[in-house]
């Protein structure tokens, strides 16, 4: 039994006089031990699985921004705050508005984009044809540079044809060239065996 303080002994018979015996009877009795049992790691929200690599952990993490970055290294710009908007997004509710904003910009973005790059060709087009020039081309001068450039080019095609039709020809002539040369080697190979025919006759002819 927990000894009582000398105040509370002084105030303990009072008490019991009234019917306090029920009601502080719990003073007087020792107090149950507490279990010292600790819960399972199941139950623990700070508790840490046994099997978790903390190194593959990092690696995955590590090969996940890499990823990441080379995939924003290739979006375009418009594209680019599109991926960083939903990249800062910690919330599903955010999320799923910059979600609905990117179906509902994206063709006016996508439209804006094709304007720019049009524009630009335009440009650039514009740029190469005007380059090097002082003062506006007049249609003569402009009709006379066009006949010049298609005389040119006709040259060319003439030269080109008159080339390939040569070429050709020198083909022909060279398999012509080598099959007469075949038959006069035929001719000569003939001609040496009459000659050597004609000298045995002429050797038998003495004998006799």
């Amino acid at each position: 039994m927990p000894v009582l303080p000398q105040r509370q002994r002084h105030l303990l018979p009072s008490l019991t006089n009234t019917g306090g015996p029920a009601l502080f009877s719990g003073l007087l009795v020792s107090p149950s031990p507490v279990s010292a049992t600790l819960p399972d790691g199941s139950d623990n929200p700070f508790h840490l699985p046994e099997d978790a690599d903390f190194f593959l952990l990092r690696d995955q993490e590590r090969n996940k921004s890499l990823a990441d970055r080379e995939r924003k290294k290739m979006l375009r710009v418009h594209e680019k705050v599109t991926f960083s908007s939903k990249a800062s997004a910690k919330h599903s509710s955010l999320r799923r508005e910059l979600q609905l904003e990117d179906e509902a910009e994206d063709p006016e973005v996508q439209a804006h984009a094709e304007q720019l790059r049009t524009f630009h060709d335009q440009t650039a087009w514009t740029l190469s044809t005007t380059r090097d020039k002082g003062e506006p081309e007049s249609i003569s001068s402009y009709v006379s540079r066009r006949r010049q450039m298609f005389l040119v080019q006709y040259a060319l095609d003439v030269k080109r044809g008159e080339i390939q039709r040569l070429e050709r020809l020198m083909t022909r002539e060279e398999a012509a060239l080598e099959q007469a040369e075949r038959l006069l080697e035929k001719d000569a190979a003939l001609f040496d065996e009459f000659l050597r025919e004609n000298d045995r006759s002429s050797m038998q002819a003495l004998r006799a």
